[in-house]
């Protein structure tokens, strides 16, 4: 596994080898990174990238992978908050070259006070890629007035023979989930931070030990703003 936090997050060219699996990790408290990360991906290899992103700042963000052996696999998970004035890009594409190809983007985001957060996912099946399998899911909250969310998403097929899918969400706390909160007689602020809790702290999941202790009391933090 490889895990980067902060300053140690840099640009990167990786490559998966055949039949082996790669594990990437990365954790932003203090300013938001721009960097480029390019992995390639050789037969029936594995890359799972998670990206836990707390910071502020103005940045951007690109993960481009690329499955080039039959039966390659690759996901990227990203969850993170955007607040006081920061406005940050993430950008992720997947591009199945081969045959019987998997690719998963998640991407998730808060945009709270005056920030702004950005995704950009982009899944491209070429010719001969057939049996290939690819999708994209991303939801951005928007809490406050001042705040933006902007999802960008977009498949590029070429080959008939595949599963695509792709979603995108901006929008406001769920009116419904609040109310049934707030009916149970919990107040607003605890209320709101259940939700934001209930919304990232599956990222935590991807990561152990000290760092998912301080991933997980920045998403309370964060709640709290």
């Amino acid at each position: 596994m490889l895990t980067l936090v902060d300053s140690e997050i840099r640009d990167l060219e990786l490559e998966v080898k055949e039949g082996e699996k790669l594990d990437v990790r990365l954790a932003s408290f203090k300013a938001f990174p721009n960097v480029r990360i390019h992995v390639k991906i050789q037969k029936n290899g594995i890359f799972d990238g998670c990206f836990a992103d707390f910071s502020l700042g103005e940045g951007k963000a690109v993960i481009e992978v690329e499955l080039l052996g039959e039966g390659a696999k690759a996901s990227w998970h990203y969850a993170g908050i955007s607040s006081r004035d920061s406005q940050k890009t993430v950008s992720a594409s997947i591009t199945h070259k081969a045959p019987n190809t998997f690719g998963r983007i998640y991407q998730y985001g808060i945009a709270m006070d005056e920030g702004r957060l950005s995704f950009f996912g982009a899944s491209e099946i070429e010719k001969g890629a057939y049996a290939s399998d690819t999708a994209q899911k991303e939801k951005i909250i928007v809490f406050d007035a001042g705040a933006v969310g902007k999802c960008s998403p977009a498949l590029n097929i070429d080959e008939n023979d595949v599963v695509a899918s792709h979603s995108a969400v901006v929008g406001k706390l769920p009116e419904e989930h609040m109310f049934y909160l707030l009916s149970r007689g919990i107040e607003k602020p605890v209320a709101k931070r259940l939700l934001v809790l209930s919304y990232l702290r599956p990222v935590l999941e991807h990561f152990e030990g000290d760092l998912a202790e301080r991933i997980s009391a920045q998403i309370e933090e964060g709640s709290l703003r």
